[in-house]
C-alpha cells in the first residue's frame, strides 16, 4: 500500500525513529520541525502562519516552499490530505493533529469521515491515541501496544455494532449519537473482530 506520513506541529514523543527514512509531508510548522530533524519533506502545505521569522528563514535556507493564502476554504490539513489522496497515497499517518486548539482537533477528527477520503486509510496518531475510520463491514482488529483502551464513536444514528473478543462484547447493538456505551472497552487478547453497518471511528488509547 502506498504510504506517507504527515507532520503538522510538535507532537510527543516526536518523530518515531523507525519512520525517519519513510516519506514525509509537512503541514505549516511541521515543515520546519521535519527540517530540524534532518528530514526533507516530499510535499509541503500551508500558509506558514505558525512559524516565526527566524523559522521561516530556516525553512527557505533548506528548501523552496510556496505558501498558500491564509484566507482559504480548506484547512491546511484538509488541503494536504486532498492532494496526497489525489496523488495515489492509500495509507496516511498524521502526527500532530490531536491536541492544541479544540476546534482544530475536532475538525481534524471529522476529516476521517470526509467523503473524498473514503478509499484511503488515514490514521491520527499521538502519544496517547491512535484514531482511524472503520468502514461498513467486518474488520479484524489488532491491539496496538502500549494502548490499553479501545473506543468506537458513531457518526450515524442507529449504527449497528457487533464486537467480539473484547471485555464488553456487543451483538448488533444500535448506537445512539452522544451515548457513551462504546467508550473505554478493552481487548481480551491481541486481536478482536468488529462489524459495523456504517462508517465509525475507532480510537485505541492509553492513560498518560
Amino acid at each position: 500500500m502506498n504510504h506517507i506520513n504527515v507532520l503538522i506541529r510538535e507532537d510527543s514523543p516526536g518523530i518515531p525513529h523507525e519512520r525517519r527514512n519513510e516519506r514525509w509531508a509537512g503541514v505549516d510548522r511541521g515543515v520546519y520541525l521535519l527540517l530540524k530533524e534532518g528530514i526533507v519533506p516530499d510535499y509541503t502545505y500551508g500558509d506558514f502562519d505558525s512559524v516565526d521569522a527566524s523559522e521561516w528563514a530556516f525553512i527557505k535556507r533548506h528548501m523552496e516552499v510556496a505558501p498558500v493564502p491564509s484566507r482559504k476554504d480548506d484547512t491546511d490539513l484538509e488541503m494536504c490530505l486532498k492532494d496526497l489522496v489525489g496523488r495515489g497515497y492509500q495509507s496516511i499517518d498524521v502526527y500532530g493533529a490531536i491536541g492544541g486548539r479544540l476546534d482544530h482537533t475536532l475538525g481534524n477528527i471529522f476529516l476521517l469521515m470526509h467523503g473524498e477520503f473514503k478509499d484511503a486509510d488515514i490514521t491520527l496518531i499521538d502519544a496517547q491515541n491512535i484514531m482511524r475510520r472503520l468502514d461498513a463491514g467486518t474488520h479484524n482488529i489488532e491491539k496496538v501496544e502500549p494502548m490499553k483502551y479501545v473506543s468506537f464513536i458513531p457518526f450515524v444514528e442507529g449504527t449497528s455494532l457487533t464486537l467480539e473478543g473484547f471485555e464488553y462484547n456487543l451483538d448488533k447493538e444500535l448506537l445512539k449519537l452522544g451515548a457513551t456505551l462504546t467508550i473505554s472497552n478493552e481487548f481480551l487478547d491481541t486481536k478482536a473482530t468488529v462489524h459495523t453497518d456504517e462508517p465509525i471511528i475507532m480510537i485505541q488509547s492509553r492513560d498518560e
